[in-house]
């Protein structure tokens, strides 16, 4: 018998379920939350929560009684940062190297070293792919594995909890798989709302609420308030598709009153559904179940897609990544077994072919020594070329050195050039210059100018 954990927690309380799996199906065996009370000490304000150690220490008070479990954790819309994506018509094993390019671009602080897992929408577009993409960062992922390392768990899978509730209700409720849906998670003081649409999630959100609406008729308003823009983006979203009908997760007279004046209100269908009912249950779920069942949906969800090896739609630990290439375990395999067959053809063949090797050495050697001569008169043909080149090489090239006179002899009213001769001279290259300086400074100073590492002035009235 395979056995299943799913947690999650809040700034209020931790929340677990377990489950069994066998030949007789699912049973849900534990249904629990304990309160994340005020710290020890008054250093932190009570909602803030423990710190990780704390709250391993009430994740493993709530794990009392149960065994070794493989552990789902679920994680909240406020730890990711979501966002939907249009990317350009992609195979799907480009499309998360796509996503993430285009994830980088469009998210506030998203950086390279973020998981990210995407969810794909199928919405009718021929010129563009939309996905539904979670980013989440390195430090919420290592307190989300700190909080567990410190309450002995090794998550398997770290999953967006409105999947798993949306999950849920397509297995508990077929009858609301087509049509636009709006899933609404009560929680303390915030409430999580799930578009799903023919069964797929196509957008949730995550609402502050100053109360709760089941005990506040200011928090009901709140509530009421937030799914009404809720359904207005769904719409936008949905290019004018309107939400069908709402889904209140609860149990119970409360759950069904609010559900009444959501309907009232949105004039838009509205019932609560227990996420326990349809489900087996352990003795000890059916004795004491949980005060508000509906919090659980998205663990149940993720416990029964679990038990029955269903991938779910994100998950952070595994998340959507190009296709690792194919292996060549076999490609080897096949090369060596064609070298070690051509190793024993070529021993066969090559006595054979020796004879004809030896003829060939003969007829080659024969062109080697003509082919010698032909090297011997080639090589004077480039010593020749060679000489040739240093002889080219050393030449001057005047009109370069006259480009450098003009540059840098004096102004016309320092001095003036009456005659200048351009030779070899004895073994360098050399000027002779005759002309007028207006003084001996001036005479000075285009001395000083004309004379560098690569002339020298020589003559009368240097300096």
């Amino acid at each position: 018998m395979s056995r299943y954990l799913a947690v999650e927690w809040d700034q209020s309380e931790v929340r677990l379920a377990a489950a069994a799996s066998g030949a007789g199906g699912t049973v849900i065996e534990r249904a629990v939350s304990i309160p994340r009370g005020p710290v020890a000490g008054g250093d932190r304000n009570a909602d803030q929560g423990p710190p990780e150690e704390e709250l391993g220490e009430r994740i493993r008070q709530a794990l009392a009684g149960i065994g070794r479990a493989d552990t789902l954790v679920a994680v909240g819309r406020a730890s990711v940062e979501l966002r939907q994506l249009s990317v350009p018509p992609a195979p799907a094993e480009e499309l998360p190297d796509m996503v993430r390019f285009q994830a980088l671009r469009e998210f506030n602080a998203m950086e390279e070293n973020w998981l990210l897992d995407f969810v794909p929408l199928q919405l009718e577009s021929d010129e563009e792919q939309a996905v539904l993409a979670a980013a989440m960062s390195p430090e919420t992922f290592h307190q989300i594995q700190g909080a567990c390392q410190a309450a002995g768990l090794k998550p398997r899978r770290m999953i967006l909890r409105p999947f798993g509730a949306a999950s849920l209700v397509r297995r508990s409720r077929p009858d609301l798989a087509n049509g636009v849906r709006l899933l609404v998670d009560l929680l303390e003081d915030e409430s999580d709302l799930t578009a799903v649409a023919d069964g797929q999630v196509v957008f949730l959100r995550t609402a502050r609420l100053p109360g709760d609406p089941l005990a506040s008729a200011e928090a009901a308003g709140a509530l009421v308030a937030e799914i009404r823009r809720t359904v207005a983006a769904v719409r936008n979203q949905m290019g004018g598709r309107a939400v069908d009908s709402i889904v209140l997760f609860g149990a119970g007279d409360p759950y069904l009153a609010l559900a009444e004046k959501v309907h009232e209100q949105l004039e838009r269908p509205c019932e609560s559904f227990d996420p326990l009912s349809g489900l087996r249950l352990g003795r000890a779920v059916e004795k004491d179940p949980p005060a508000h069942p509906g919090r659980f949906a998205p663990l149940l969800g993720m416990l029964l897609d679990e038990a029955e090896e269903r991938p779910p739609a994100t998950d952070f630990l595994h998340p959507r990544r190009p296709p690792e290439p194919p292996s060549r375990r076999n490609l080897y395999a096949g090369i060596g077994l064609a070298v070690a067959l051509v190793v024993l053809v070529g021993l066969g063949w090559g006595w054979l072919h020796a004879q004809s090797l030896r003829q060939d050495i003969k007829r080659l050697a024969a062109q080697a020594n003509r082919l010698d001569k032909d090297v011997a008169r080639a090589t004077k043909l480039v010593q020749a070329a060679k000489a040739i080149r240093q002889w080219t090489e050393q030449q001057t090239v005047w009109l370069d050195e006259l480009r450098w006179l003009s540059e840098h002899f004096p102004p016309a009213e320092d001095a003036m050039l009456v005659n200048l001769e351009l030779a070899p001279g004895r073994g360098r290259p050399q000027m002779d210059m005759e002309g007028l300086a207006r003084d001996t400074a001036a005479l000075q100073a285009m001395d000083r100018a004309l004379g560098d590492q690569r002339h020298r002035v020589v003559g009368e009235g240097a300096g």
